[in-house]
């Protein structure tokens, strides 16, 4: 399904291009370039090499890997000198990471000469700077604006006699009354992936975190993950944990779509595409049965403030083979249009731009609740990290919110032991 939908977008594209199309007009006709992407984004990323190409001549080699190996892909073809990559995917925490160790082209004059020709004002102004900025200087462009929002089973909630959710508070009462009353045949109020990767159990964390007016950074980009805000928001996510689907630490992506698609858990935390993929689960139940909200806040905090889980920029590699078409390719992937596209085809991305948020088209494809749910997510939001550090730092975070989901620490021992080697993290950097 996936490939016909690319298929389909791909033909009605190339038939709206000017008959009289001629080798002349492909300006970079023969000319190759390697672009390392993520699994997850395969599809959209072999579909912006095909515009691309039809648009230029220009053959992008779409090198696609594990999500947990892009960083260290990237890192290594430029510390082994192979130069193999000349357009990289980047999750953004890794930013920092990436370009103090020479892996990415510095784009600020780029960015600045091109910031009206690629209306930068039009990205989403919560992704800007944590997908591109690290160091006072501009190393990136937005690709992917992922963020979570909140899906919900409304037979489910019916069933039980349950609404939707406001506040953190009412979603743990949610999920206790619907667990206590449906285990027995199955049925749990919630999907807590707490599953021990990053990706995965710190935006579980992170959505709470920013609903309780937490960060993980002060404003001076000083640690502040112990703060009273924090601890409530890890105990909100070990609260709901016992009414959860069994167990929360081995409960990841795969887990929550097969369970929520086939009718036993009623709330799920995911990705805006969520939809899309329990409806086109083979034997789904849901049906028309899905709602669909923004992260919720918690304790005194009454402004929404999701959290940037995910989310993925894309630079060009020092060691570039031909960085003229490099650069070409990121400014096509900047194009207003080119973000529609890629965000209307199933296996696609989420948006980086607002604009596309307003784009009928894109409106179409998702639904209008998905598309205002969506837009909500990515303002106001809350950044993990971007700093070459980030990485020890989100271990140690990992390794605390484990230990407190199997109940070996407390929310605020867990975040007291992780403030202290953040402080000492950041003294050492």
């Amino acid at each position: 399904m996936k490939k016909l939908s690319l298929l389909l977008v791909l033909v009605v594209i190339l038939l709206s291009l000017p008959l009289s199309i001629s080798a002349q007009d492909l300006p970079f006709s023969g000319r190759v370039i390697n672009f390392l992407t993520i699994q997850p984004h395969a599809v959209a990323s072999r579909a912006a090499a095909e515009l691309f190409e039809a648009e230029t001549g220009a053959d992008v080699q779409v090198l696609v890997v594990p999500f947990p190996n892009i960083t260290e892909k990237a890192l290594l073809d430029v510390a082994s000198g192979a130069g193999e990559y000349d357009v990289v995917e980047i999750w953004y925490t890794s930013l920092g990471q990436l370009a103090s160790n020479g892996v990415l082209v510095d784009l600020t004059e780029w960015w600045d000469a091109n910031a009206e020709a690629i209306n930068a004002e039009d990205f989403a102004p919560t992704i800007v700077e944590p997908y591109t900025l690290w160091d006072g200087k501009r190393w990136a462009l937005p690709y992917d604006g992922d963020t979570h929002v909140i899906w919900f089973n409304t037979a489910l909630l019916e069933q039980y006699g349950q609404e939707i959710p406001t506040t953190w508070e009412e979603y743990a009462t949610v999920a206790q009354a619907i667990t206590e009353a449906g285990s027995a045949d199955g049925i749990y109020g919630a999907a807590i992936q707490a599953l021990p990767a990053p990706i995965i159990q710190i935006s579980s964390f992170a959505n709470r975190l920013g609903g309780f007016g937490g960060s993980f950074f002060d404003a001076e980009g000083n640690p502040s993950i112990n703060t009273p805000e924090a601890v409530d928001a890890l105990q909100n996510l070990l609260d709901t944990a016992p009414y959860a689907l069994p167990t929360p630490a081995s409960v990841g992506f795969d887990e929550t779509i097969a369970a929520f698609s086939t009718g036993n858990v009623a709330i799920a935390e995911f990705w805006t595409d969520f939809g899309q993929i329990v409806g086109g689960v083979e034997g789904s139940t849901v049906g028309d049965n899905l709602a669909v909200r923004p992260i919720l806040v918690g304790g005194d905090n009454e402004t929404p403030r999701p959290a940037l889980n995910a989310g993925f920029a894309v630079g060009i590699s020092t060691l570039a083979q031909d960085p003229e078409v490099a650069q070409a390719f990121l400014e096509f992937l900047a194009r207003p249009d080119i973000n529609v596209t890629l965000n209307t085809i199933v296996g696609g991305l989420d948006p980086t731009r607002l604009s596309t948020f307003d784009n009928p088209v894109y409106i179409e494809h998702v639904g209008q609740d998905v598309a205002d749910a969506a837009r909500a997510a990515l303002l106001g939001a809350t950044a993990w990290g971007n700093t070459p550090e980030w990485a020890e730092q989100q271990e140690v975070l990992n390794n605390n919110l484990s230990a407190a989901i199997v109940g070996d620490l407390t929310a605020q021992e867990a975040l007291d032991a992780t403030q202290a080697e953040w402080e000492r993290i950041h003294a050492g950097n």
